[in-house]
């Protein structure tokens, strides 16, 4: 804590600052005005050292304190000490205590009530009990940017996963550029209405880690509430989730596939680890599930076990996880990169609508009509609940309108087992002894 006489002389403040004369001396230091150099003679021309006693001394600038005015500071050639003129200290510390600060206000008090009008009946209350006045500091820009740091090192001991701290690092970012002080709610609640350019599910999520941050300074205050309509997400044909798999190199193909087979989320594909696959069985462990989700077993395909294969052969054996990249962070630039690269190979702008979660809707859309049961669609998407899997009906009445089928037919019982396995239905036999089988076309 600074004390006043501290506060006074300057001491503590960073930095020089300029005055009305000049940064280097005071008009009545001496002849050499607007110069720092070195100054010997009388007490009224400068002071002694006050640790050796020397009169060899230099004038060191001036410091500017937040009230009265200017205080020269000097150097002393022989011991190198820096102190402040006393002189100017004095004077400083009575203007600092002629300051009338706010704290020192009776406020409401009879003395400071100079009329004698009625109180309004908006204001009865005040009758009752006086209210306690909530004064908030203004913040820089840089005090409110070191708040967000410690604010997102407080998530990451509380354990938050990285993609929940960067998002509300992002968020209150953007609340700080557009000239909102989050220590005042305030502020928040005035400027909200005023940004267009935000959606309503936008302001849904910086409302969200706008509240995080407040509840973590124990700040209690009622922001606006906003609704977030979801929207249907967008489930493309199969071939166009291939033709980018098709452009992607050798991981982020496998990655890929791996979305598209198992419906798995971004961050739970990304933590998939060497014995999570299954190579006999032809299943893969979904062992790291997120945001609360159920751990699972999938089936997948011979062709992508081939691609695991192919991938682990060119890992070192060290490496514990499948997908060596830093974070989804860069799995995302390199896929934005390869989506691009397969618009302009293909000529196909659709491609521009598939993000990561794309994979998912699909697969989950795909399994409801094939099955149309919600018990194995949310077994598949790891849910604990149904509330979010009845979403991929109404999916799969948009998008499946005009089913198709891969029909099969088998004349031994060998064929049959074969297409059974393979995933066909078994749909009638004919008189000659055929059997046929179907199974849905993606």
């Amino acid at each position: 804590m600074v004390s006043e006489e501290q506060l006074a002389a300057g001491e503590g403040l960073a930095g020089l600052a300029h005055s009305q004369g000049s940064i280097f001396g005071r008009p009545e230091a001496g002849s050499n005005l607007g110069k720092s150099g070195f100054v010997e003679g009388s007490a009224g021309a400068s002071p002694l050292c006050p640790q050796c006693h020397s009169k060899s001394v230099w004038r060191d600038g001036l410091r500017s304190p937040m009230f009265g005015e200017s205080i020269q500071r000097w150097l002393c050639r022989d011991c190198a000490y820096r102190f402040s003129d006393p002189v100017d200290v004095e004077r400083a510390k009575k203007a600092f205590e002629a300051v009338e600060m706010l704290e020192s206000k009776a406020l409401k008090s009879d003395v400071d009530i100079s009329s004698d009008r009625q109180i309004c009946v908006m204001e009865t209350k005040n009758l009752v009990a006086e209210q306690q006045i909530v004064v908030f500091p203004q913040r820089s820009e840089v005090d409110l940017k070191g708040a967000i740091v410690d604010f997102a090192w407080l998530l990451k001991k509380e354990n938050k996963a990285e993609g929940t701290i960067r998002n509300y690092d992002y968020s209150l970012q953007e609340l700080v550029h557009v000239g909102i002080d989050l220590f005042n709610p305030e502020a928040f609640r005035e400027k909200m209405p005023l940004q267009t350019q935000w959606s309503e599910t936008r302001k849904y999520c910086l409302t969200k880690a706008y509240r995080c941050f407040l509840n973590h300074h124990g700040i209690k205050v009622v922001l606006p509430k906003y609704k977030v309509t979801r929207s249907l997400p967008y489930i493309p044909p199969e071939e166009h989730l291939d033709q980018i798999i098709a452009c992607a190199n050798q991981m982020l193909a496998v990655w890929l596939q791996t979305l598209k087979e198992t419906a798995a989320r971004p961050i739970e594909a990304w933590k998939i680890e060497r014995d999570d696959l299954d190579v006999d069985a032809k299943k893969l462990h979904i062992s790291h599930p997120a945001k609360g989700g159920n751990p699972r077993i999938l089936r997948v395909s011979e062709k992508l076990v081939r691609m695991y294969l192919s991938l682990l052969n060119t890992l070192p054996q060290t490496q514990k996880r499948v997908f060596g990249y830093k974070s989804l962070f860069y799995i995302g630039k390199t896929f934005r990169r390869t989506r691009k690269h397969a618009i302009q190979k293909f000529g196909n702008p659709e491609l521009r609508k598939i993000d990561f979660y794309t994979n998912r809707y699909w697969r989950a859309t795909m399994e409801y009509r094939r099955t149309g049961d919600f018990g194995a669609v949310m077994v598949l998407l790891g849910h604990k609940s149904l509330k979010y899997v009845l979403l991929y009906a109404q999916l799969a009445e948009t998008y499946g309108g005009n089913e198709e089928y891969v029909c099969k037919d088998a004349h031994t019982r060998q064929e049959a087992m074969q297409l059974i396995e393979a995933g066909f239905d078994y749909v009638m036999s004919d008189k000659e002894g055929v059997s046929l089988f179907r199974k849905l076309k993606y």
